[in-house]
């Protein structure tokens, strides 16, 4: 599974950022709606605290949900989808 870094710098990621309508169909695919699911639950129930204190430069809660969730086959095959959606 690849690290978050090389996701987020990728050149497909940079691609991503500049196409509003390929965001919108990332948000609104169910495979997302079930990981941020699940990264609520990895963050007990407060994504929105994680992210937010991620953002002020405390990213260990938010990066630990994130790992978990990568690495549990659930997730694994989530994102793998999510991959093949925006091949």
């Amino acid at each position: 599974m690849p690290k978050i870094d090389e996701l987020l710098n990728s050149r497909q990621a940079a691609g991503l950022l500049k196409d509003a309508g390929r965001l919108e169909q990332l948000r609104d695919a169910p495979e997302t709606q079930r990981i941020f699911s699940m990264l609520s639950g990895a963050t007990g129930g407060d994504l929105e605290g994680a992210a937010e204190r991620a953002a002020n430069g405390d990213a260990g809660e938010l990066a630990d949900a994130i790992r978990r969730v990568m690495n549990s086959p659930e997730g694994a095959r989530l994102l793998r989808k999510m991959k093949q959606t925006l091949d």
